[in-house]
């Protein structure tokens, strides 16, 4: 699959950009703070609800509007697809972030777990430094996000098992909560979760094969990438780990109410990443973690291959100047069939960058024209 149009309009910088893509690589280049990021994140946004670099939807709006729109149209198994997302800043929304969203995928109104499916992406950036290095939380949303797009279903299981959770450690703050107020949160918390344990960890397990190829490719074969899910509760089967969950919860009950917080689940999941046999983010160096994110990225992209018989979209924000020419090399190689949106300061940073590629210069919000590579 491939984005034929982005149209943005009052999103951050972008007063109203309007793109015709080309189906390999498009390069926006421009100085920091000039709108490149924000060109990859209105795909993100079309193809998943929501941005990675916002926490609140307000964010989104040129200062001093009201409103943002999002328009992508992609190709799509000789179809096109069209999504749209509107943004609308209003204090009467029951919304946290005083924000009206609408979404319209083909014209219908849609929930954002509709979207998933829809525009296939890969994203990679500046903050896979954390996939890396940083909190589980950021590893788990990785194979959250990759579930999601190969089944939307399973977006609406994750959504169902955050929610319980939710209701759940609010009956644990609520002292004079009765124990017999647990019991339907227990059965809710432990089957959805022994839902979401089975989906990740086989994905996982998947990941982990692709993951380790490439990194090994990445490193010229002298290192190995071992990636591992370490469930928070064991169990071989759906009907194990919901009876393992539900004696974990009463084990612990004490200790929950104490905190005021669920203490076992697949919240509290890890996937470790190792770089022969060393824990990536205590012992890798920079270049490490820098290819192992990648790694998983490219890998992730193996598997929506696999699974949809589509190639997604390829987005690499600021990703090329971390790299030597020998990387982005095999990187180019590596995303060879596949649409490619990639920003960079200069094109100087830029050692194996195809001849045909599409460049498009951002400056201020505005998107000059595409051009080809060093024409």
């Amino acid at each position: 699959m491939y984005l034929t149009q982005l149209r943005l309009v009052n999103l951050r910088n972008h007063r109203r950009t309007e793109l015709q893509l080309a189906q390999g690589v498009n390069v926006f280049v421009g100085a920091n703070a000039q709108g490149k990021s924000t060109v990859l994140e209105a795909v993100e946004l079309a193809a998943t609800g929501r941005s990675p670099r916002a926490t609140r939807e307000t964010e989104l709006i040129t200062w001093g509007e009201s409103w943002a729109r999002v328009h992508v149209t992609s190709r799509r198994a000789e179809r096109d697809e069209e999504v749209d997302l509107a943004f609308r800043q209003d204090a009467s929304s029951p919304r946290g972030d005083g924000t009206w969203r609408e979404i319209r995928v083909n014209g219908v109104p849609a929930r954002r777990g509709e979207l998933f499916g829809h525009l296939l992406c890969v994203a990679a950036g500046p903050a896979d430094a954390e996939v890396s290095a940083g909190s589980p939380a950021f590893r788990r949303r990785l194979v959250d996000v990759l579930l999601a797009q190969i089944s939307p279903a399973y977006y609406y299981t994750a959504t169902r098992y955050a929610r319980a959770l939710l209701q759940r450690n609010r009956v644990l703050r609520a002292k004079a909560g009765a124990a017999a107020d647990l019991d339907p949160w227990d059965d809710q918390v432990a089957a959805l979760g022994a839902a979401v344990t089975l989906r990740r960890r086989d994905l996982v397990t998947r990941l982990a094969v692709a993951a380790g190829r490439i990194y090994r490719e990445l490193s010229g074969g002298r290192e190995e990438l071992a990636v591992t899910y370490a469930a928070n509760l064991s169990g071989a089967d759906e009907a194990e780990l919901v009876r393992t969950a539900k004696a974990a919860m009463a084990a612990q009950r004490q200790a929950e109410r104490a905190r005021g917080r669920t203490l076992v689940g697949p919240h509290r999941d890890e996937i470790t990443l190792e770089v022969d046999r060393r824990l990536l983010r205590l012992y890798g160096s920079r270049g490490q973690q820098v290819a192992a994110a990648l790694a998983l990225r490219l890998a992730e992209r193996e598997l929506l291959r696999e699974e949809t018989g589509e190639d997604p979209v390829l987005l690499l924000d600021d990703v090329m100047m971390t790299l030597d020419e020998r990387r982005q090399g095999q990187l180019i190689a590596f995303a060879r069939g596949a649409q490619v949106l990639i920003t960079v300061t200069t094109l100087a940073a830029l050692a194996a960058l195809p001849a045909e590629a599409a460049v498009f210069p951002v400056t201020g919000g505005t998107v000059e024209a595409q051009r080809a590579h060093l024409a």
